[in-house]
């Protein structure tokens, strides 16, 4: 009876539509080596870079997210509660957007951002965003002091279902004749800051959303921005405690 029960539920998982999908199985199975590495070399792209983006020795940028206010918490609580109109919320957060570029400009910044000012968090602004991901309403998880967290539950097979940052990006582009840095989280923290399914290797997950960002970065190319920033503040988590190991 009970073992029934289980053999069934986990059947019922591994042909469920949202837990599985065919199309992101068959991408994952065609990455290959050559994916891993950069078509041109790093003295090359680096040739590159310095005429096309004509940036100094020693380029200053910032790390990407600005202060979040509390007007900039509450307009964005206010909007997912429905007590906002998308038009109003995004008119605040391109003034938002507005305001980071000029201070940028009045420091003489070489590389600037947009501030994220529409982003919760790192990891849970993509979670909510990607198919294979949900965000919980009031599972925090203490991250240090007095900061928490919701780490994303990934349940299914993840992929991009949208563009999740090219339309602030575009905008903020727009405003400057400087470089405009898009930000991204990597797939290693995404990974290591959710809780990940446990029916198929944490590896193929990863791989998964790496396939999902790198989606991402396409579309950021393909929209003006020449600097994107992906960032992997989990990295050395999914690293053996030993060096020799690594």
């Amino acid at each position: 009876g009970a073992f029934a029960g289980s053999d069934a539920a986990k059947a019922s998982r591994r042909a469920s539509p949202r837990v599985v999908n065919e199309a992101v199985e068959a991408r994952v199975a065609k990455i290959s080596p050559e994916m891993y590495q950069r078509k041109t070399a790093f003295s090359d792209r680096c040739a590159i870079q310095r005429e096309h983006l004509s940036l100094p020795m020693y380029p200053t940028t910032t790390i990407g997210s600005f202060p979040q206010t509390p007007e900039i918490r509450q307009t964005r609580a206010a909007y997912r509660s429905g007590k906002m109109e998308e038009d109003a919320y995004k008119q605040f957060m391109r003034a938002e957007i507005q305001r980071v570029v000029e201070i940028q400009h009045s420091l003489g910044l070489d590389v600037l951002v947009h501030g994220e000012p529409e982003r919760n968090d790192m990891v849970e602004y993509f979670g909510e965003q990607l198919h294979g991901m949900v965000v919980s309403k009031n599972g925090w998880v203490q991250s240090y002091g007095s900061r928490c967290v919701k780490p994303p539950i990934i349940f299914g097979d993840v992929f991009r279902k949208q563009q999740m940052t090219v339309e602030w990006l575009s905008y903020a582009q727009s405003l400057t004749d400087r470089p405009m840095k898009g930000m991204l989280t990597g797939p290693v923290t995404m990974l290591k800051w959710s809780f990940v399914r446990d029916d198929q290797p944490r590896e193929v997950t990863a791989l998964q959303i790496a396939l999902a960002i790198r989606d991402e970065v396409s579309d950021l190319e393909a929209a003006g921005i020449r600097i994107i920033q992906i960032d992997e503040a989990a990295y050395r988590e999914g690293l053996p405690l030993r060096r020799a190991k690594w």
